[in-house]
């Protein structure tokens, strides 16, 4: 069957299958491109890597690391070179080369990747990527405008 005799609902579907994968693509792209922001101030929801009064991996807000001192809950802040923990929310990795700690916390809405060093006991931020929805919002726009290219293209011939 050639493409010029499909229904219009195919024709529909083949330009939303188009768009879905254009989106995919744009959105991953943009997701590794996002830029960092070499900043030393910490916002008091960024996630740091810790060890736990129980010996066990997990990670706090960086606004709650002194309530969580004086409660007893932080053992260390000296993680293993690599890691991973799972929370009600998020999902935390973390990875440590040369001095340098970048600890990912990611759920379905955002991506936030803080790298910092420990100085005295004390994280010292580095840099922030905060990824969230724009880069999805980012990722439709450039898809639409591609799949336009793309359909001006083969009407032009």
């Amino acid at each position: 069957m050639s493409g010029e005799k499909r229904s219009f609902f195919a024709k529909v579907f083949m330009a939303l299958m188009i768009f879905t994968g254009l989106c995919w693509v744009w959105t991953v792209a943009f997701i590794i491109g996002w830029p960092w922001d070499k900043t030393s101030e910490w916002k008091p929801e960024y996630r740091v890597a810790a060890i736990c009064t129980n010996d066990e991996a997990c990670s706090i807000p960086y606004g709650q690391l002194d309530e969580a001192r004086t409660q007893g809950r932080l053992k260390s802040l000296d993680v293993p070179d690599v890691g991973e923990v799972m929370e009600e929310q998020n999902w935390i990795k973390w990875s440590k080369a040369d001095g340098l700690i970048e600890a990912k916390a990611s759920s379905w809405h955002f991506q936030t990747t803080v790298r910092y060093r420990l100085e005295e006991g004390k994280p010292v931020l580095v840099a922030v990527q905060d990824v969230g929805a724009k880069a999805l919002y980012f990722g439709m726009a450039a898809a639409l405008f591609s799949l336009l290219g793309l359909y001006l293209r083969k009407l032009r011939g």
